[in-house]
């Protein structure tokens, strides 16, 4: 690295000449003078030979066929162009993503104001674009982004300030050549890739260059891999960079700030500098600069904010913007409402515009942004700087004299006209808008008749017609008639305005030459006068006519088919201004409204696009520069949804891109190009730019031959093209199975019965099966689905409905019944809505004890309670009365259910029928016995590329192979509105008795995490990791690579002796090594025997099955899961009292001589059911260390025989224990032994947290031991453990330790090696103590949204409520006093909250039942504190007793004992008194 005087341009020449073969240099600039002259010596790029120069005199008519000739070589460029040239360049952008070439485009602001416009104006064609200021970010942005571009196979934008500030001489850090020169030879694999023709799109046609707009490829592209690269080469530039540091967002300012500004890479480093002193000032306030802006990665600019941002205001330099708000504003509002936030509320973000003259963005910009902000208004945005200098928003035109109306600001509407004004600025005649709401409704004309399409059409012709006159003028004179005399030049240039004057851009051209000849010539003759004089003809305009809804209603008498049949060059843009979310509920489908787009394809001879700025502006641009360009009538639709009112949180522009998304990806609205001047090249004409098409436009290709070339670029679309604008979405294959069924059954003579079903857990769907397979029995025609699965408005077509839901949160309908409540509710009694022949029944399920306080007990069943009041209203009658499943009957649901089924079968007069009423499933234990020794048909499955799911029975024996299916529930709903089955995927849990990997072991996980898996590991409360977001047809090669590294799964789930735990902590490494050697031992005694696992998932070969498979747990194994820990005192780290069986190591003069036998323990409960519950351990007996296998295998054979296998929510050995009795079931371990135990030895626990940082090990090594998050080992801007630990493995020679409580050992560290490990610790901020202590004794389950268990957050939610929560120490001075948090989202305990001194457990989304008083070593439960709780509740509950304990506490007394002395919970000894 050498220190070198640089400008930018001469920075960025440096690098890009170097990292490139051709060099393209768009306008005269420095850049251009210096790679010319480096080229002209003969100077060497680090690919080894000269590099190549190229100049483009006319960008927008000469760059498509440069860049064209470079890519068909294969050759590597650089492109440096001012960024004004960038939108015209869009097709080459497009094509240089197909090609997947690695080019890189410098894109320079010139500007004074840093104006991005440009650049945002192509943000969505598919090129990564990233962002520099200053001289040294120039060199090392472009050094990022030319390795980047190799890497990624993707061409790059890199923009960078241009302003006079920028262009001065700077001292800054260069890399080397030799050092470039191994930069690139690191890159070979990519750069050959490249050349070869890897990856890039091959549609017939695309390659030689025909098609000069091909469809986009955006789709086969895996931009979050590219992110993911992108991070890894800044990383490994580290080394070079020095104490220059980047990331993707770049965070400065306090870490619990509740204010940020958001700005692009180009701002001036002055905002970090004004921030900074604004925390030293005391003000919670911070900055986040966004450094690569395509990709956008939500995940990672979400996770580089602090989790107390309350208001956020995103600054925009952009002057031009063609949008309602800026693009960056767009993003950053969407990625907070995206679900991802892990915040408690996602923060008020408003628009700050930097006006133009300002001068970018500098101190008082900042303190100006930061004073808005402290206003608290919810919405709208504010403007910063300067005054504008006379610039002028684009407004409407009357008529077509260019004349400016009143400024568009409408939140729809005025983008798409801002586009018209920015793509061809001054030839824009807009015609038949007079002011900003015309397109909204009758208020926004003037004159009635300015509403027609023939209105402006015929401004247009008369405008079309004095061209025409014009050009013959021009003729005449150019024949002589007029006895002009002509010099040669103006001779020659008017001769070539008439070849060429349709041509936009050459007319404008030789127009303009020809002016300036016509300004000399003018007094030669009148003739040239009177040219001169009407000299505004020259230019071809861009004719457009704007119009709404209202055309849509009529097609004739609007005057849209005249535009149609004109066939002049006229451009028609037709806004759909309904939102989608309106437009689904079947009482609001508008059926008046046309398909103006189908009917023009129709017709023939017109371009038609179909577009939606907030789905892909770069789509638009394309739409509005082909219709231009199309020499005819063109018509762009446009879909610009109204915004009435907005949810709480919700601002009008998000509530826009909601309603695009929804119907862009429903569907309802498809963005296609219908270019017919593409077919008289022999080019196919229709391109879709989204992945779905209406079903009319599917037909109309299909009859017109075109829909093959669909099907080849968009193969999906024969399976999910949606349905009629008229009708509800519907899946196709679904439609015709559930067509052809009904066909089949129309035949025969049975009473027919539709069962629809809402339910988030399961429950209501078994019950609804239930019902489906006895009424089968009972001789009627069931049909049985999902609520939302069915079409509402086909409702009054049934006969007889029943409807079993179960009730979400507070009172609200499960994810699958949402959409059909909202039709339903917003239905009227109508002609269409005519229920009097449809009779019904509903089917209501509840917990009451959820609601004990009377103010709430309405929630109480109240989805199913509302359904029926509403289908009443509507006129349907009732088969029987509302039935009521209510968990706290004495047989909890089913005595409701027993009660309503028999009225129901009464009713519907088949209740004299005798029938065997059976479980939809047969039992688990049935399953098991069948399954064939867990084979099941999962191996057939797997080969099932219809679905990516396995059948329910067969996901009943993946357990016992480690996996579960789940599937993504923050996008179940839009999923199902699509009519796309959920995402579904794996968790994959691995088996590690006593959670310990080699560091190559570690190193072949994280690979699996980013090959197979979502990049993540999660450590779990079980001491072993977990993968997530698994796909199917990944699953068996994950097994396969797991194999690799001598790791298995194999029972680490199911009803079998799972993953043996074993206390991390102890600092005697002898002890250690016997503890984990019993682990070991123990786990491999009660591994199963079968050999479903090798073949299924190893493809070992199939032998025949015996008895004996099994010689311990025979054909259904145990009646349910069975957990072994083991402890070694004072740590109770392994939590020994909430496990079925454990251990107690008996140190005596330092060894251990046996162990105390813990049996009965376990954590998991039902809500609202007293007769489930957590229950402690109790300790069985000693025996010593010979006998410990023996031992636990008659505890486990105990529980084998003797536990209840027909409730499995009474299954667990703690039941049998309470049902039996402890002195019982000693008596059977003891008869099964052939002797006594001994009477348990004397232990004693100080605490069931984990030991962080340095420990000195008994051998001499060390240990540190790390907090992990939750668990979870992630990469984010802020921290990068993952990198952190990879980099760790790389050198590391001992092992890594998992604990139970989810955290990270790294063990059996020489003395050589501590300062190794200490310096990637501190590198990579791995430091335990800028944590508290009570963040430090945190942890919390995985919940939503991949478990389908989870009634609320969790992992995602828990650590910024201990933000909140530290707030409260500190004020008490508790920052360093260890108090137990934990946290679930279900009562199934997997985090062991009812260990916790402060424990949540999660009733609904937000609401927690909070719980107090275990004790701090894990031997007391806790105790019911306060239910249904939220975050404010939570705060203002624990403010006060934290408080109190700081001031009250005894010496050395845990809060946990505090608050069971003091009275605010009594103390729980014993399960059976949890819920007392």
């Amino acid at each position: 690295m050498a220190t070198q005087s640089f400008s930018t341009a001469t920075a960025l020449s440096y690098i890009g000449y170097d990292l490139a073969e051709r060099n393209i240099v768009v306008e005269p600039s420095v850049v251009g003078d210096l790679v010319h002259e480096w080229a002209k010596q003969g100077v060497k790029t680090a690919f080894g030979h000269p590099g190549l120069v190229e100049e483009v005199a006319n960008a927008r008519a000469d760059i498509h066929a440069t860049v064209h000739n470079s890519t068909s070589e294969r050759k590597i460029a650089t492109i440096y162009t001012p960024s004004t040239e960038l939108i015209p360049m869009i097709p080459t952008l497009y094509n240089l993503v197909g090609e997947r070439a690695p080019y890189v485009i410098h894109a320079a602001l010139k500007n004074k104001d840093s104006d991005a416009s440009d650049v945002l104006a192509v943000r969505q064609s598919g090129v990564a674009l990233i962002a520099s200021h200053s001289v040294q970010q120039a060199h090392d942005i472009a050094l990022i982004a030319h390795l980047a571009s190799l890497r990624t196979r993707l061409p790059f934008i890199h923009f960078y300030d241009a302003s006079a500030a920028s262009r001065g001489h700077s001292h800054i850090h260069t890399v080397q050549y030799e050092q470039l020169v191994k930069l690139v030879k690191n890159q070979h694999e990519h750069v050959e890739s490249y050349r070869k023709g890897n990856g890039e799109q091959t549609e017939e046609g695309a390659s030689n260059g025909k098609m000069f707009l091909r469809p986009s490829p955006l789709s086969n592209i895996d931009y979050e891999k590219a992110v993911q690269d992108i991070v890894a080469v800044i990383g490994e530039l580290k080394g070079l960079f020095g104490e220059r540091s980047y990331k993707i967002f770049e965070y400065t300012g306090a870490s619990d700030a509740t204010a940020v500004i958001v700005v692009l890479g180009t701002a001036s480093p002055a905002v970090e500098e004004e921030v900074h002193r604004l925390v030293v000032g005391g003000q919670k306030v911070g900055v986040l600069r966004v450094r690569l802006y395509r990709p956008w990665s939500e995940e990672r600019f979400l996770a580089a904010l602090p989790k107390t941002v309350e208001r956020v205001a995103v600054l925009e330099t952009s002057q031009n913007l063609s949008t309602g708000w800026g693009a960056l504003f767009l993003d950053v509002a969407a990625a907070f409402h995206s679900g991802r936030w892990a915040g408690h509320q996602a923060p008020v973000v408003r628009e700050a515009k930097v006006q133009s003259g300002s001068h970018g963005i500098c101190e008082e910009t900042v303190k100006a942004a930061f004073r808005h902000l402290e206003a608290h208004q919810e919405q709208g945005s504010f403007t910063v700087g300067g005054l504008t200098n006379g610039h002028h928003a684009s407004g409407h035109v009357n008529g077509v004299n260019g004349t400016p109306a009143a400024n568009i600001d409408h939140e729809a509407e005025g983008p798409y006209l801002k586009m018209l004004h920015q793509l061809f600025k001054d030839r824009t005649t807009v015609a038949n808008v007079c002011e900003n709401d015309s397109v909204w409704g009758k208020h926004g004309v003037r004159n009635p008749a300015e509403a027609s399409a023939e209105f402006g059409l015929g401004l247009h012709l008369v405008q079309i017609q004095r061209r025409a006159a014009f050009a013959n003028a021009v003729a005449d004179i150019l024949k002589g008639g007029s006895g002009v005399q002509l010099s040669t030049h103006l001779r020659e240039v008017l001769s070539a305005w008439l070849r060429d004057r349709e041509n936009a851009e050459k007319s404008a051209k030789h127009g303009a030459e020809a002016i300036k000849l016509l300004e000399a010539e003018k007094h030669k003759h009148h003739a040239l006068g009177d040219l001169y004089e009407q000299r505004a003809l020259f230019a071809k305009s861009s004719r457009w006519l704007i119009g709404g809804d209202r055309l849509t209603y009529d097609v004739g008498d609007s005057g849209v088919h005249h535009v149609v049949s004109s066939k002049e060059d006229i451009n028609m843009l037709v806004l759909d201004t309904q939102p989608y979310s309106e437009k689904i509920a079947p009482t609001k489908t508008d059926k008046r409204k046309k398909d103006i787009g189908l009917y023009a394809m129709t017709y023939g001879g017109v371009y038609v696009a179909s577009v939606a700025v907030n789905a892909s502006y770069a789509q638009v641009l394309r739409a509005l520069m082909e219709a231009d360009a199309y020499p005819g009538p063109s018509i762009v639709l446009a879909y610009a949804p109204k915004i009435s009112k907005t949810g709480r949180g919700v601002s009008v522009p998000l509530a826009q891109l909601k309603e695009t998304k929804l119907a862009v990806d429903s569907g309802y609205w498809p963005l296609y190009r219908w270019n017919p001047a593409l077919e008289d090249k022999g080019e196919e004409p229709f391109a879709l730019d989204s992945d779905k098409v209406k079903r009319e436009i599917h037909d109309f290709l299909e009859r017109e031959n075109h829909l093959a070339y669909v099907l080849r670029t968009k193969p999906n679309i024969k399976s999910e093209y949606a349905a009629s604008a008229e009708t509800e979405l519907k899946d196709a294959v679904e439609g015709k199975v559930r067509s052809s069924y009904a066909q089949l059954l129309s035949s025969l003579n049975k009473q027919p019965l539709l069962i629809l079903f809402g339910s988030d857990g399961g429950n209501a769907e078994t019950i609804a099966k239930r019902l489906n397979a006895e009424a089968k029995q009972r001789n009627l025609r069931p049909r049985l689905m999902p609520a939302d699965s069915f079409a509402v408005e086909d409702l009054p077509k049934e006969t007889n409905v029943v409807l079993v839901v179960s009730t979400a949160g507070q009172g609200e309908f499960p994810g699958n019944a949402r959409e059909t409540w909202k039709a339903l509710s917003a239905a009227t009694p109508s002609e269409d809505w005519d229920l009097k022949n449809t009779r019904y029944s509903v089917f209501a399920m509840g917990d009451s004890h959820y609601w004990p306080l009377p103010e709430d007990a309405h929630y109480f069943c109240k989805a199913g309670k509302d359904l029926d009041n509403k289908l009443a209203a509507l006129g349907a009658p009732r088969l029987c009365g509302v039935g009521i499943g209510d968990d706290q009957d004495p047989d909890g649901k089913e005595t409701g259910f027993n009660n309503w089924r028999p009225e129901l079968w009464k009713a519907l007069g088949v209740d004299e029928l005798e029938v065997k009423v059976e479980a939809v499933l047969p039992s688990d234990d049935a399953i098991k016995e069948s399954s064939n020794y867990l084979r099941g048909t999962i191996a057939e499955g797997l080969l099932d590329t219809s679905t990516g799911a396995l059948s329910e029975l067969d996901c009943k024996l993946t357990k016992f192979h480690g996996t579960y299916m789940q599937d993504d529930r923050d996008i179940r709903d839009d999923r199902l509105k699509q009519g796309l089955e959920p995402a579904y995927s794996f968790m994959v849990r691995m088996r590690i008795p006593g959670g310990i990997l080699s560091p190559k072991q570690w190193l072949a996980v994280d690979e699996i995490a980013d090959s197979k898996a979502n990049g993540t590991l999660k450590i779990t409360t079980r001491q072993t990791f977990q993968f997530h977001g698994i796909i199917k047809s990944n699953l068996k090669q994950a097994y396969k690579d797991m194999n690799k590294a001598c790791m298995d799964t194999i029972a680490a789930c199911g009803d079998v002796n799972r993953n043996v735990m074993c206390a991390a902590n102890p600092g005697d490494d002898e002890i250690h090594r016997q503890v984990q050697d019993l682990a070991e031992r123990w786990s491999q005694h009660l591994l199963p025997r079968t050999g479903a696992y090798h073949e299924i998932w190893l493809d070992k070969k199939v032998v025949s099955t015996t008895e004996n498979e099994e010689p311990f747990y025979g054909k259904t194994y145990l009646p349910r899961k069975f957990k072994t820990v083991i402890a070694v005192p004072p740590y109770n780290d392994v939590d020994i009292f909430a496990h079925d069986l454990g251990y107690i190591a008996i140190i005596e003069h330092g060894r251990i001589v046996g162990y105390n036998v813990t049996v009965g323990g376990g954590m998991g409960m039902t809500h609202g059911n007293k007769k489930t519950y957590p229950r402690l351990a109790d300790v069985l007996g000693f025996c010593t260390p010979d006998q410990c296998i023996d031992v636990g295998e008659k505890v486990a054979s105990v529980q084998r025989d003797h536990g209840d296998r027909t409730n499995r929510r009474h299954a667990r050995l703690k039941y049998t224990i309470e049902d039996h009795g402890i002195e019982w079931f000693r008596n059977q371990v003891e008869e099964r032994l052939g002797y006594h135990l001994q009477p348990p030895r004397a232990f004693h626990f100080v605490s069931n947290g984990d030991r962080f940082g340095w420990h000195k090990q008994t051998s001499g090594t060390w240990s540190y031991t790390l907090f992990i998050s939750n668990g979870r080992v992630k990469d984010t801007p802020e921290l990068q453990v993952k990198t952190a630990l990879r980099e760790i493995a790389k050198v590391h020679t001992g092992a890594f330790r998992m604990t139970s409580n989810q955290h990270l050992m790294l063990t059996d560290i020489t003395e050589h090696q501590r300062p190794l490990i200490s310096a990637l610790l501190r590198q990579y901020n791995l430091d335990n103590s800028r944590h508290s202590a009570m963040r430090l004794h945190s942890m919390a389950c995985v919940a939503l949204p991949t478990c389908g268990l989870a009634m609320a957050e969790s992992e995602r939610y828990l650590p910024s409520l201990i933000d909140k929560i530290e707030d409260i120490l500190e004020e008490n001075g508790l920052r360093d006093d260890a108090i137990t948090i934990r946290m679930t989202g279900c009562p199934n305990g997997c985090a062991r909250p009812q260990l916790a001194e402060i424990g949540f457990i999660g009733k609904a989304p937000g609401a927690y039942n909070m719980y107090l008083g275990a004790s701090h070593s894990g031997e007391r439960l806790n105790k019911l504190f306060k239910e249904s709780v939220g975050e404010a509740e939570i705060l203002a509950e624990l403010k006060p007793i934290l408080k109190r304990y700081a001031l009250e506490r005894k010496s050395g007394e845990r809060f946990g004992d505090f608050v069971v002395r003091v009275g605010i919970v009594k103390a729980t000894r014993a399960g059976r008194e949890f819920h007392d």
